[in-house]
């Protein structure tokens, strides 16, 4: 079994893993969730996991994973 990795830079906005499009971005996610979910079942348990659960795009035009949802992102800024 062979894992590809997704390539990523590091962006302008600060030191974070940043995806050219939405299509890179969205299979890192799937990859991201895998890995953690893999992580959970070694441990038995997925309490407490940090777990990215979507992407956005930053005013640089890269898109970032993050675990915050919409709501509660959207509910900071206000």
């Amino acid at each position: 079994m062979t894992i590809k990795a997704v390539d990523f830079r590091t962006c302008e906005c600060g030191a974070k893993r940043a995806f050219e499009d939405e299509r890179i971005a969205e299979k890192a996610l799937g990859r991201a969730q895998a890995k953690r979910h893999r992580a959970g079942d070694r441990r038995g348990s997925r309490r407490g996991l940090y777990c990215e659960n979507r992407y956005y795009e930053c005013e640089f035009g890269m898109y970032h994973l993050t675990s915050q949802s919409r709501s509660e992102y959207h509910g900071a800024a206000a």
